[in-house]
């Protein structure tokens, strides 16, 4: 047929321009499969899986986000973005709104390498 068997593969990059178009819409919080997105957190393709936080991730992608619904549902709905393109290829994306989203702390490990946490100082008494 021609056809592009790619076209219908969900690639890292995907994942990644629907984060940042989330975080663009003022997401608060956002969580791929339950993986915590940080600012640190890295979304790649490894062979034919997907890596967030270092972590396998597969298929159904649940992409979750805390925020101002209306803000985050226009901004996902935005002529010529990510779903839009998505949805172009034949691939199934559902938006869904809910009035409790639980999105997990981040659990990876945090690497200094410029900055080193404060430890606790003693108070002088006044």
């Amino acid at each position: 047929t021609g056809d592009d068997p790619n076209a219908l593969l969900v690639h890292d990059i995907d994942i990644l321009n629907i984060v940042n178009e989330m975080r663009a819409s003022g997401a608060e919080a956002i969580a791929v499969n339950d993986q915590r997105i940080t600012a640190m957190s890295e979304i790649r393709c490894a062979g034919t899986t997907i890596l967030v936080n270092w972590n396998k991730v597969a298929p159904p992608f649940v992409i979750k986000a805390t925020g101002n619904p209306q803000l985050l549902e226009s901004g996902l709905s935005i002529r010529g973005g990510k779903l839009e393109e998505l949805k172009s290829f034949g691939l199934q994306t559902q938006l869904v709104k809910s009035d409790y989203i639980e999105i997990p702390a981040y659990n990876g490990v945090i690497k200094y390498e410029y900055t080193k946490p404060k430890e606790n100082e003693k108070k002088a008494d006044s």
